[in-house]
């Protein structure tokens, strides 16, 4: 039994670090040439796949008997019943981070608008850190998008980052009594292993790939949904929800 637990830790490691990738990447190509040349649509389609997505989840926590209390008041917690995977969410906030302190920066605007955009961010930013992975992604999309074109920067800058979140890790395993093994530590608390990425950018070429028709470039938006209601079920059926 022992070695099987071991074999599913070691599975879930890998899986876990293959995500941190996979988002990490998403979050580089989130303001590139090839996925911006209509900004607006883009957004509409993260943004209304995200709406789907908590859909999925309000669904799942009334289905599965979630717990929608709060801890402390003991009262209903609205954000409980929107817990869930929601990645589409996340990419959508960091667009239009990004969308904005670009239109910022290229300086096209009247004072006003950028007052106006300068508030708009400020109100975004509470939102993006609390979405799925926000708080991680804030800064490598930072980096990604100051650093585009330049990849000794964008590398230098992810390790920085990443980092300081393995001697965050560290620093919790040390001082924290009864936290579980390092492995244990290392394997969930994994934000670190955003630095996976970097292989994958060293070698992109540039290049849209596949040859452009429009299942492949709406294939995410099917997959995400699809794959975590499958997740979402085969948790229910190995914890006795059915």
């Amino acid at each position: 039994f022992s070695g099987k637990r071991s074999s599913s830790a070691r599975a879930l490691f890998v899986f876990n670090i293959f995500l941190k990738s996979k988002l990490s990447e998403y979050s580089y190509f989130i303001y590139t040439p090839l996925v911006t040349r209509s900004k607006k649509k883009y957004f509409w389609r993260l943004f209304l796949g995200g709406v789907f997505m908590y859909g999925i989840n309000i669904s799942h926590n009334l289905w599965s008997g979630r717990d929608l209390t709060h801890p402390i008041t003991g009262e209903f917690d609205f954000f409980l019943l929107l817990q869930g995977q929601n990645i589409l969410t996340t990419l959508a906030l960091l667009l239009l981070l990004i969308w904005g302190i670009d239109t910022i920066r290229k300086g096209q605007i009247s004072k006003f608008q950028r007052v106006g955009i300068i508030f708009g961010l400020i109100v975004l930013l509470p939102f993006l850190v609390i979405s799925e992975g926000g708080l991680y992604e804030l800064p490598i999309a930072l980096i990604f998008y100051f650093f585009r074109g330049n990849f000794k920067r964008i590398a230098l800058a992810v390790s920085l980052v990443c980092g300081l979140l393995l001697a965050h890790t560290l620093f919790n395993y040390f001082t924290i009594s009864d936290i579980g093994s390092l492995y244990q530590v290392l394997t969930f608390s994994n934000e670190y292993m955003m630095i996976s990425v970097l292989p994958f950018i060293y070698y992109y070429n540039g290049e849209r790939g596949g040859t452009g028709a429009r299942w492949q470039k709406e294939l995410f938006y099917y997959f995400y949904p699809i794959h975590l209601v499958v997740i979402y079920l085969l948790q229910d059926f190995l914890i006795g929800s059915f």
